[in-house]
């Protein structure tokens, strides 16, 4: 189910203040915050036995650590709250991928171990996402079979650490300063907020009366020191007609195509 599901749930929701912000915790199944400045991913292999502790609690409270901005940072985790159950598969999977196209960074930690932690869904979700600009892969020395995974990352320049601290760290590096984003803003993450060409189309389209209802980045690839990209957005017009669907192509030296 998507995170602005009627269905989803936010009883068990986590919010932490931190020295300068927020940490906004969403475990599978809820309802994500209707604003953040930034938003992190915590994609990898959860262990099945129950009584094996899960890396992600580590990770979120590395993050809590180190965030200084003023905002809020959501963070996403694709199992239930203590206590809590997972939903339906498919609503599972509907979840975490909307979780993921939203997200500035996604945070990969695999540590593989083909006995107890293969992490086989985790090689499918790292294909899709190792070049979207957004990938932190972190793993550790002893982990089985990662030496595939390592070469994408460092062919492409992913950020590559060790341990789950230093992980969090990259993740916040590449977040840099957040940008509060609310509603539809919430789906175009940071390297696309933050470029000229979306920044001057977005100017004008809220000029206009106009509101961002929804977006997904369907293309994105590092072009020299800049980026180009393709996004599919969903506008309601300020003059109340029905809602637009625009593709925006951005590529360099050839400003905004539309």
């Amino acid at each position: 189910m998507p995170l602005g599901s009627p269905a989803t749930t936010t009883a068990t929701a986590t919010v932490t203040a931190t020295a300068t912000g927020t940490v906004h915790v969403v475990h599978v199944g809820e309802e994500a915050p209707a604003s953040w400045a930034a938003a992190v991913y915590l994609c990898g292999p959860t262990p099945a036995d129950p009584a094996e502790p899960s890396w992600r609690p580590e990770a979120v409270a590395a993050l809590r650590a180190l965030w200084r901005d003023a905002g809020t940072l959501t963070v996403f985790l694709p199992e239930p709250a203590p206590g809590g159950s997972y939903p339906g598969y498919a609503d599972q999977i509907e979840w975490e991928e909307d979780a993921m196209r939203r997200s500035d960074v996604i945070l990969f930690w695999i540590p593989r171990d083909m006995e107890r932690l293969p992490g086989l869904v985790s090689n499918i979700k790292w294909g899709a996402w190792y070049d979207s600009g957004r990938a932190v892969l972190g793993t550790p020395p002893e982990a089985e079979r990662m030496a595939y995974l390592l070469h994408f990352a460092e062919s492409i320049g992913v950020p590559v650490e060790r341990s789950v601290a230093r992980a969090a760290g990259a993740a916040l590096r590449a977040v840099g300063q957040g940008s509060p984003r609310t509603g539809g803003e919430r789906s175009v993450p940071l390297p696309v907020w933050r470029s000229e060409p979306f920044r001057g189309w977005y100017a004008e389209r809220t000029a206009a009366g106009d509101r961002l209802l929804d977006a997904r980045v369907e293309w994105y690839t590092r072009e020299g020191d800049g980026a180009a990209w393709l996004l599919t957005v969903t506008v309601a017009p300020g003059d109340g007609s029905a809602h637009a669907v625009h593709r925006l192509l951005s590529a360099q030296e050839q400003g905004l195509l539309m």
